[in-house]
């Protein structure tokens, strides 16, 4: 207990000594003093805080500021993605993707005939899955290819992406944030999360530098207009793609000093990506494919799954290992797959509509008060998502009581150790003891999650802070700076 103070009044001489008393607060008033206090003071005037704290298993209230608001909650949103399908999917589901042929094979391994990949929706086929080998899951391909006798294909792959519905990008999305990895279109079919990474390495000073994409593939032109600049110079450059195309660019300087850069670039049509990079991948494993890559809606023929054969199906690592690569490295792509994934297994359609209509219907029918909830899509790069405190709260509680707390939690990142706050609360008491999603998109920053104080009391957390024009490095410290006033709370 703290003593905050002792009465003290001016008595008559007469009177009757009056036994001095001690006002105290507890630990909880005193965490909300505290908070009080650091909001009140913040650089955030024209700002607005929105916070809830309670205890995780009683739910009593520790502290609470505009908790009914509304707010735009950036990637917490992802929060409520990962919840949704954990529930709803369980954490052992898979995604299988079947490859299938309308052709023969003869005696010397030409396949006459075409490839069908038949997507199921799997945002899985990447580096990020694959011991950050861009080239493993292919070479799987091309083995369990190999391995039904083919040699040579005589025919074309055709990419079947209709598990989803044909919108690539998320409600209210900003047309310039179309170029970029966190901006990628979203199909039913896709590799490497829909974009190429490049590795940009100086050259000689005064010529370009090197571009080099990851995967292999030239699917997307670049123009090189990257030049090596002297030993002194800093490094600046943009990069981009034209809209609707896939043609990019990298324009600008990179020091003769620097160490390789890297950045990336998303494409076009994610289906005939697939099949241009595979195609490309198995002619340089000796399989040559004759035909050239076609997006399954620009295929003229009836597709017939019924009458074709099949060569192999791909399983994806389950939903318990998918859900940590949403939350750790805030992938706006695999949040946005595991909505319409949703809409397409439980509801109307592969559609985000339809994926938001089977989210809400799960917290309707577990209590929550989906009032103060506007899911626009999945990832919360929408600036249309609006969330309260209170309403993340009650997603963070439902998740405490959940048999599969644990692999929800875990997805987490964690303070000082990995994810978006690896860098975060290094050195405090918080280190290593708050498991919380982040969200960013202009003048948003959101923090939630649990955390466990020294006494060992879990608490879930949600601090929103929306429209301040101040560093985001200031928002990010106060919100640490509650965290670790948290954590230092200690209970008998």
């Amino acid at each position: 207990m703290i003593v905050l103070g002792m009465l003290s009044c001016s008595q008559s001489p007469n009177s009757t000594p009056v036994k001095k008393i001690g006002f105290l607060r507890d630990q909880y008033a005193e965490a909300a003093f505290q908070i009080d206090t650091l909001l009140n003071k913040s650089p955030f005037e024209m700002a607005h805080w929105g916070v809830k704290i309670i205890r995780a298993n009683t739910g009593e209230v520790i502290y609470e500021r505009n908790a009914k608001k509304m707010f735009m909650p950036a990637s917490n949103m992802k929060l409520y993605s990962t919840s949704a399908a954990l529930c709803l999917l369980g954490p052992d589901f898979t995604y299988r993707t079947t490859f299938w042929t309308d052709g023969t094979i003869d005696e010397t391994g030409v396949l006459t005939g075409n490839i069908y990949i038949q997507g199921s929706g799997d945002p899985t086929w990447s580096w990020r899955f694959y011991d950050n080998n861009y080239d493993s899951l292919f070479i799987r391909f091309a083995d369990s290819i190999k391995a039904q006798g083919i040699t040579k294909i005589n025919g074309s792959i055709v990419g079947d992406d209709n598990i989803f519905d044909d919108i690539p990008l998320g409600y209210s999305w900003s047309w310039d944030d179309e170029p970029y990895y966190y901006g990628a279109q979203i199909s039913g079919l896709s590799f490497n999360e829909n974009y190429i990474d490049y590795r940009l390495t100086p050259g000689k000073i005064g010529e370009n530098a090197r571009i080099d994409p990851y995967p292999n593939t030239d699917f997307v032109k670049v123009q090189n207009d990257l030049l090596t600049a002297p030993i002194n110079s800093v490094t600046d450059f943009e990069n981009g793609r034209k809209r609707g195309q896939n043609s990019g660019w990298f324009i600008g300087r990179i020091s003769a000093a620097d160490s390789a850069r890297w950045d990336a670039i998303t494409v076009e049509n994610p289906t005939l990506f697939t099949g241009y990079v595979l195609k490309q991948f198995l002619e340089r494993q000796g399989i040559e494919v004759t035909g050239e890559p076609i997006d399954g809606d620009d295929w003229t023929a009836q597709v017939d799954y019924e009458r074709y054969q099949p060569i192999f199906t791909h399983t994806s690592q389950p939903l318990s290992e998918i859900i940590a690569k949403v939350n750790k490295p805030s992938q706006n792509f695999i949040a946005e797959t595991l909505q319409k994934t949703l809409g397409a297994i439980l509801g109307d359609d592969g559609s985000s509509k339809s994926g938001i209509k089977v989210q809400m219907a799960l917290y309707d029918s577990l209590g929550m008060d989906t009032r103060n909830l506007t899911i626009r899509d999945g990832s919360g790069l929408s600036r249309l998502d609006l969330v309260s405190p209170n309403t993340t709260a009650s997603l963070l509680q439902m998740m405490w009581n959940h048999p599969d707390r644990d692999i929800f939690i875990t997805s987490l990142p964690i303070s000082g150790v990995d994810g978006t706050i690896e860098k975060r609360m290094v050195g405090t008491i918080a280190e290593g003891r708050v498991h919380a999603k982040t969200g960013y998109v202009s003048y948003v920053r959101s923090l939630s999650g649990y955390l466990w104080t020294l006494g060992g009391e879990p608490i879930i957390f949600t601090l929103m802070v929306n429209h301040y024009t101040v560093p985001t490095s200031l928002a990010n410290k106060i919100q640490d700076t509650i965290c670790t006033i948290l954590v230092g709370m200690d209970y008998e």
